[in-house]
């Protein structure tokens, strides 16, 4: 996430840890706790720099140090992050050995714990000592999307900072810079919070067969013909997909469409879909009836978290769409 980002998005975060800097009341350890896709990573490295950048402007992110924490090389910065979904003890004896010594300049030490959460018992062990024993000049950053699963210990000694959920424009907005098709961009921010996450479903390819179909599928229904013959079309692809996330997926956009005609039949700016949308005209579009849709696939959605049968529930459900 940008820095300027970081303070529309997260004001209240930045502005505590940025004040307490000013101030020179910087804590010794900060928690920053928030879903991914959040910023409090970002937030980290920018504290980061600015607890070691020696410009007057102060992070310039263009100096040596500024340059050296965001590739990581730094001698008085070190940034610890999970190997195979799991922090070692290795990682934390390996930072306490690295900072055992004062910075020989007089330059903070600063280190960050990305996904603190995901420490082993013998990993957090190791930092709890090394937290309860702070000095002068040294500063911890670890971020957590789930700090119920750390030692309440840690916890405690470090001081908290929860960052909001970001609203979806944001990824919408951040993957058509980067040349993601709106409908595309739209969709997907309603499976991860995260852009490099997004641009991977995208690469995958999957995403875009799903919406493709679904556009199909409600295409069928508008005119008034039967959309079970486009699922029956791609039943091989929805068979063979034993990832649950591309079924809610599916289903989520053809929630997405359906609301959009919502939209355009209240006569509200409707931004998606508009290929799809102007198959009818808003009095054309029947209120009741398009509520009645959404309804019976809310209640698929709950039926695809219990039944295996993938194949019949969709059947079932186009038969009555």
């Amino acid at each position: 996430m940008k820095n300027e980002d970081l303070f529309k998005y997260q004001e209240e975060a930045m502005t505590l840890l940025t004040k307490a800097y000013k101030k020179q009341k910087f804590a010794h350890a900060y928690l920053l706790d928030g879903e991914n896709g959040t910023g409090i990573t970002d937030a980290a490295i920018y504290m980061a720099k600015q607890l070691i950048c020696k410009k007057d402007n102060a992070p310039c992110m263009e100096c040596d140090d500024c340059k050296q924490i965001d590739a990581k090389t730094h001698l008085n910065y070190i940034y610890i992050e999970p190997e195979n979904d799991t922090i070692r003890k290795e990682q934390i004896e390996k930072l306490i050995h690295d900072f055992s010594m004062t910075s020989l300049d007089g330059t903070p030490q600063v280190y960050i714990i990305q996904s603190a959460d995901k420490m082993n018992t013998s990993a957090s062990n190791a930092l709890l000592k090394f937290l309860e024993e702070p000095i002068p000049n040294r500063y911890a950053f670890l971020t957590t999307n789930n700090h119920s699963r750390m030692l309440d210990t840690i916890v405690s000694r470090c001081q908290m900072i929860h960052f909001k959920p970001i609203p979806k424009e944001y990824l919408v907005e951040q993957l058509k810079s980067f040349g993601v098709e709106s409908d595309i961009a739209y969709v997907i921010s309603y499976l991860t919070t995260e852009t490099d996450v997004a641009m991977k479903y995208i690469e995958d390819g999957k995403v875009l067969n799903y919406l493709t179909v679904a556009k199909k599928i409600i295409d069928k229904d508008l005119k008034n013909k039967d959309p079970y013959i486009e699922y029956y079309r791609n039943r091989q692809m929805f068979i063979e997909e034993k990832d649950k996330t591309y079924h809610r997926f599916f289903l989520d956009v053809l929630v997405l469409i359906y609301q959009e005609l919502l939209k355009k039949a209240n006569n509200m700016n409707e931004k998606y879909f508009v290929d799809i949308l102007n198959i009818l005209q808003p009095e054309e579009i029947d209120k009741e009836q398009i509520i009645n849709k959404l309804e019976l696939i809310n209640l698929y959605q709950e039926r695809f978290n219990y039944y295996v049968n993938i194949d019949l529930q969709y059947a079932s459900l186009f038969s009555k769409l």
